[in-house]
């Protein structure tokens, strides 16, 4: 508290769902400044500092299709479109060999749709 006092831009922040102690100010050398002086002024020598951890509350757990037909008329030609897709969970063994990420198929027909709507 005495830090986020002396200076507004410094907070302090304790996440209840994986108990962490969130430090954030104006940059890198802005926190590990505040570091260094609750290592020097506290002799916190345990302090850790690294990435804030991530919690992760959903994942896809089985396949799920959609089904998606846009249509508007607005005078002129009016827009249509339809798209159909699926998302699912990699399988486990499968997660190793897929480095590049996701995978995504581009499966249109026709040349309407300009590649970069794509």
């Amino acid at each position: 508290r005495r830090f986020q006092r002396e200076d507004p831009t410094f907070r302090v922040e304790v996440k209840q769902d994986t108990n962490e102690t969130i430090i954030s100010g104006m940059g890198e050398l802005h926190l590990d400044i505040y570091c260094e002086r609750m290592r020097r002024e506290f002799r916190c020598e345990s302090l850790q500092t690294g990435e804030p951890k991530v919690n992760y509350r959903e994942t896809i757990t089985q396949k799920a299709p959609y089904d998606y037909l846009h249509k508007r008329q607005s005078g002129g030609r009016g827009q249509y479109g339809k798209v159909i897709g699926y998302f699912e969970p990699v399988p486990d063994e499968d997660q190793d060999d897929n480095k590049e990420g996701i995978q995504f198929v581009n499966k249109l027909s026709g040349q309407e749709i300009p590649p970069n709507f794509v």
